[in-house]
């Protein structure tokens, strides 16, 4: 993931129109052979700057929850996705989660998908993924997993605001 970086294109497509999109991609060179799968030929490419912030563990599992919300309306994985990230106010928020999608669309398993992005989403979510996969229940095991993240972030908190209290009383 620490290689992974985020660019902004703007390019035209192979029947003229312009075009405009975000892409993670390792370098410059992946990028273009990446567009150039697209049939995309880009006018300018930017790299944009990473928030470290916006991968904290709480963002991830807001968004699984949400996404185990679309699951159980009846949206499919690719379609949920797609809407968590034209929905999501986060950009790379948005290009990780349209990264997924298109990996699903490829064929890719969702708990496959996440391996390249265990600083966002770390072995227990793809294990609890893949659990999800397995036995149909996909849904079940988002909300789950959200639901046990918030419990342990809302310890976390608890410790460390005891932790500061002692410390201020010595």
């Amino acid at each position: 993931m620490a290689s992974k970086q985020l660019w902004r294109w703007h390019g035209i497509t192979g029947d003229g129109n312009a075009q405009d999109g975000m892409l993670w991609a390792e370098s410059r060179t992946l990028l273009l052979m990446a567009l150039q799968q697209q049939m995309v030929t880009p006018l300018s490419l930017k790299r944009i700057a990473i928030n470290s912030a916006q991968w904290r563990g709480d963002k991830s599992a807001e968004v699984i929850h949400q996404l185990a919300t679309l699951l159980k309306a009846g949206l499919t994985l690719s379609e949920g996705l797609a809407l968590l990230a034209e929905q999501h106010p986060s950009k790379q928020w948005q290009a990780l989660l349209q990264s997924l999608a298109h990996d699903l669309e490829q064929g890719i398993a969702f708990s496959n998908a996440l391996l390249p992005w265990s600083e966002v989403f770390p072995p227990l979510y793809q294990a609890m993924i893949r659990t999800g996969e397995l036995t149909g229940k996909l849904d079940e095991c988002c909300f789950e997993l959200a639901r046990q993240q918030k419990a342990q972030r809302q310890l976390t908190d608890k410790v460390e605001i005891s932790v500061t209290l002692s410390h201020h009383h010595f």
